[in-house]
């Protein structure tokens, strides 16, 4: 159990009934990301997030080295879940690697409750009884709260990338005299 402010949670194991339910949200949301970062079309977006979907998870549930845990408020194992987080944990061949958060998820319900930044807290120590030293994560750029939820729980900006329309979405070069 991880205490954060006034909010506790405890992690559970996914179960699959758990995952059969969030995953198709989470492949619609990060093909939603896709598309306002301009990363895909309108016509190609929910094509790119099932088929990385189905890159980093090609056995489901049980796809080596990620784990899928639920949040639950702290006091009763039955309790209703409050979020979930799916970390993809570094393999032997590169030990120095960060694991990964590739998703993290409060449930609508219960944000600005301070379950996302006791779950981040949660996670930490599982992760550090793996022998795993650092963890990541990406936040698009049109996601300020969970930027400052990040920032605020000690996560730092390594890279940053930038983007600029070109062509009929920007002014035209000035004509030469």
């Amino acid at each position: 159990m991880t205490t954060t402010g006034s909010r506790a949670v405890t992690l559970h194991p996914m179960t699959q009934a758990e995952y059969d339910v969030r995953i198709p949200a989470l492949i619609a949301g990060y093909a939603g990301s896709l598309l306002r970062s301009g990363r895909a079309t309108t016509a190609t977006a929910l094509a790119e997030s099932r088929r990385q979907h189905a890159e980093l998870l090609p056995d489901g549930l049980a796809t080596e080295r990620m784990l899928f845990l639920v949040a639950r408020s702290a006091g009763a194992d039955d309790a209703p879940p409050v979020g979930w987080i799916w970390v993809g944990l570094p393999g032997p061949a590169e030990p120095e690697r960060p694991a990964w958060i590739y998703d993290i998820e409060v449930d609508a319900a219960q944000r600005g409750n301070g379950y996302g930044r006791a779950l981040l807290a949660a996670v930490e120590p599982l992760l550090a009884a793996r022998g795993v030293t650092r963890l990541g994560l990406n936040v698009f750029a049109d996601n300020p709260v969970a930027r400052r939820l990040y920032e605020s729980a000690g996560y730092a900006v390594t890279a940053q990338q930038m983007v600029k329309p070109i062509g009929s979405t920007s002014a035209a070069p000035a004509e030469e005299a």
